[in-house]
Formats: C-alpha cells, sequence, structure tokens
C-alpha cells in the first residue's frame, strides 16, 4: 500500500475523540473517495496527513516511510499533495505563474537535485514556461493561463487549483470537495483530469458529497461516521447500507 493510516485517533475536545482508532490504506494508481456527514472529520484526516495537524495517536505511513507529525513542507516532499476548501491559489499572478511556482517545490525535482551537478538544478525560465503552457492545456486553462488567478471563474479555479497540485508532482493527490459549486461541464473536465492521473499512476483520495462525481471516478469509496472508517466497493453497496445512509441524511 501507498499509503497507510494506522490506529488514528484524535479530538479537539478532551475525551471525545472525533475519530477513534481508524485504520485506512491507499493503492497505488487508484481513486478512492472519502465521504460522511459535516464534522465527521474528513478534512481533520486531510490534515493529519499533511502535517497541518498533529496526530497524537497512532502512525501514518506513505511508501512505508513513517511520516507521522512530519512537517507540511516535509510531507510534500515525499509526494504527497493537496487541495483545500478555500482554494489557495495566488490570485494576483496569473494562471501560468501559479503553476510554475507550484513546479519549483515538485518532489521529484529535488531527487535530481541530490545526484545531477549543479548545472542541471534548475529548469530555465523558457523550460519552466513550456512546461507550465502544457499543464496549462492538460487542465482546459489554455485560453485564460495569461489571465489573473484572482479573475477567471470559480470552475476555472478549481482546475487550477488541481493544475497546481499536479504540477507540484506529487504521486499521491488529496482532493478536498474537488467538484464542490461547479457547474457539470467543468465536473466532466474534472472526472476525465482524475482518471487521466490514474492512468498514469497516480493515487487520489477525494472529499465530495456528489455521488454522481463519486461514481464516476471512485475505485472505493471510505466512510466515515461516529469516528469510525468502512470501506465499501461502490456507491451501490454504500446506498445499501442503512446504518451509513440514515447518518449521512
Amino acid at each position: 500500500m501507498l499509503l497507510e493510516l494506522k490506529n488514528i485517533t484524535f479530538g479537539f475536545i478532551k475525551d471525545k475523540p472525533l475519530l477513534k482508532e481508524l485504520s485506512m490504506s491507499l493503492e497505488k494508481g487508484k481513486i478512492y473517495a472519502l465521504m460522511g456527514g459535516n464534522g465527521s472529520g474528513k478534512t481533520t484526516l486531510f490534515n493529519m496527513i499533511t502535517g497541518f495537524l498533529t496526530c497524537p495517536e497512532g502512525s501514518i505511513y506513505f511508501d512505508g516511510k513513517n511520516i507521522t507529525n512530519k512537517q507540511p513542507h516535509l510531507i510534500n516532499r515525499f509526494g504527497i499533495g493537496r487541495t483545500f476548501q478555500d482554494l489557495r491559489i495566488i490570485r494576483n499572478l496569473t494562471v501560468r505563474e501559479n503553476i510554475i511556482i507550484s513546479m519549483q517545490n515538485n518532489p521529484s525535482d529535488n531527487i535530481l537535485k541530490a545526484i545531477m551537478p549543479r548545472s542541471f538544478h534548475f529548469l530555465s525560465d523558457t523550460q519552466l514556461e513550456l512546461r507550465a503552457g502544457t499543464i496549462a492545456v492538460q487542465f482546459f486553462l489554455n485560453e485564460v493561463q495569461s489571465s489573473l488567478a484572482g479573475e477567471i471563474s470559480y470552475g476555472q479555479q478549481k482546475l487550477l487549483s488541481l493544475a497546481c497540485c499536479v504540477a507540484n508532482g506529487a504521486s499521491v493527490l488529496l482532493l478536498d470537495e474537488a467538484v464542490a459549486g461547479i457547474q457539470p461541464d467543468y465536473r466532466n473536465k474534472i472526472v476525465q483530469l482524475l482518471k487521466d492521473l490514474k492512468s498514469q499512476g497516480k493515487t487520489i483520495l477525494v472529499i465530495e458529497h456528489n455521488s454522481e462525481f463519486i461514481e464516476a471516478v471512485a475505485d472505493a469509496i471510505y466512510f466515515l461516521n461516529g469516528g469510525k472508517i468502512a470501506l465499501f466497493e461502490s456507491m451501490e453497496s454504500l446506498k445499501k447500507d442503512k446504518q451509513v445512509m440514515e447518518s449521512y441524511i
């Protein structure tokens, strides 16, 4: 397994754990959905995996390495990238500039820097521009790549957030509400992109409430309820679980 969580227990209030001895694992090259009611701990779980919250009990492993309570920038260098609900793009920079900044933190580049001569450590400005342009095309942002990120549509900002996460070079992508609040045409674009990323060997865990989107992309679904997590093979099997559906409605 590429990413493993073992016996995670966490709570914001003493003696009232939000997550209770939670264990889960992600296999390389698969897409997983993470579902659960509001306040069930989905984003909290993301924050612990990526080092934004301390994990008081349990362990987190990436590719066999214990990354529990590592700093966020170190976890990113291991190869775990994420998006946020509040779309942390740089609004006063262009779309292309946002992508270029993300590329310069590429974890795979850090490996190259360790073994290549100093003259090979950084891509030239021209190479960065070319790569950023290719990514912009891949993520349906070609026509707006010279626009300020704060001036493009919300759906395009979602695409940009995902583009920056991928440009960062991570092998595991944690996507927090990837299609929330966007029009169906942008949602369909993201479905296509996630399938393409899966075919490239990326492992994806996405928090989402949209059942049609989950049915379109997810190989399996994790459901959080009452601090516990359950694994379902499909949305159909999840919907047959009356206890889960009662907690979700």
